[in-house]
């Protein structure tokens, strides 16, 4: 695959003085700002109406206290303000791990249509997930999180094996067209589970398209942990991918070796896309959105990418979250459709308005 540069285009120097003064510190404050707003809208909105200083005054209680016996607050109000509160750390946690996910996939494979989804990652999740609790009985909290990593992980295997033998091994278009039919199968198994399962369809029957609502504060705490360390690896590999854009002779003549590379942001993103699934289960496009879209803001370094990533995919998922409570009030979309929704036609803006070079 060629690479391109700016270097090599008329005018590559304003736009690379533009790159790096939109990263600079006013982006990081815009960033924060919005992901900010979104909390915000995410705690204070939903379908029955709360007063905002009431609201403000449960959450305290929900962090560290009993959110049902705060003065002036009926008990309703403050349980529904605490599903709120776990909602919003849900969309949080999950759309910087999904983000970053989608943005370690596509450097590490060069491919701009990496995405845990497209890939079969969450896919290989919710199966491993629903199959554990259907045939095996493993519905604990811990049990769920660990098959959905693993589910992550022998689905990853499996695309990579499998586009690998293909003719011309494991390019970029051959990862995608595997991935697509892996997830296309693994979907239509994990729907057979659930259709000759009715106890497991009647738990994962919301989980299955995602949404906010499944996780509470004890899976939160759970969950945390193990999507912090995903972030760090994230983190840690991103300046060996920004090499690999170049290709893997010259990264490796610049100090960078691909395979360890490529091997900790794979376990980075089986860590990030398999703790998610576990929480909301498969929701998709987050990962293939959020990366296109702080590049056009960012600039293409990975060392920009990855914690831009983190402060504008929470952001997207709770702004999508608050539309799917809001827009039909008596009775609420799940945010994984209403993020399909609102997220395709941005992101076919997003790549009308600038082509992303690989």
């Amino acid at each position: 695959m060629s690479v391109s540069t700016t270097a090599a285009r008329p005018g590559a120097r304003g736009s690379t003085r533009a790159r790096r003064s939109a990263s600079g510190p006013v982006l990081w404050l815009v960033l924060l700002g919005v992901l900010a707003a979104a909390v915000v809208l995410s705690v204070s909105c939903g379908a029955r109406p709360i007063a905002l200083d009431a609201t403000w005054r449960t959450v305290p209680q929900v962090l560290f206290g009993d959110p049902e016996n705060v003065p002036g607050v009926t008990a309703i109000d403050g349980a529904v303000v605490q599903t709120r509160v776990w909602r919003t750390a849900a969309g949080v946690l999950t759309g910087a791990a999904l983000s970053v996910a989608g943005a370690l996939l596509q450097g590490a494979t060069r491919n701009p249509l990496g995405d845990p989804g497209i890939l079969g990652l969450t896919a290989g999740a919710a199966f491993a997930v629903v199959t554990g609790g259907a045939f095996l009985g493993l519905t604990a909290t811990v049990d769920q999180l660990w098959l959905a990593a693993l589910g992550s992980a022998v689905a990853m295997a499996a695309v990579y094996a499998l586009a690998s033998a293909a003719r011309g091994g494991a390019r970029p278009v051959t990862l995608a067209l595997t991935g697509a039919a892996v997830s296309a199968g693994l979907t239509a198994l994990t729907s057979s589970v659930l259709l000759s399962h009715q106890a497991t369809f009647d738990t994962f029957r919301r989980w299955q398209v995602g949404e906010l609502t499944r996780p509470d504060g004890s899976l939160l705490l759970l969950a945390t942990p193990v999507v912090l360390v995903g972030l760090l690896l994230g983190w840690a590999v991103a300046r060996s991918l920004d090499t690999l854009t170049l290709g893997d002779a010259l990264g490796r003549g610049l100090g960078t070796h691909p395979a360890l590379t490529r091997t900790l942001a794979g376990l980075a993103v089986v860590l990030l896309a398999g703790t998610s699934t576990a929480l909301v289960g498969p929701l998709v496009f987050c990962g293939l959105l959020v990366p296109h879209a702080v590049r056009v803001v960012a600039g293409v370094s990975y060392r920009r990418v990855v914690p831009a990533c983190i402060l504008a995919g929470p952001s997207i998922v709770l702004l999508a979250d608050v539309v799917a409570r809001v827009l039909v009030p008596d009775r609420e979309i799940q945010v994984g459709i209403a993020l399909v929704v609102l997220g395709a036609p941005a992101l076919v803006a997003v790549l009308r308005g600038k082509a992303v070079t690989w």
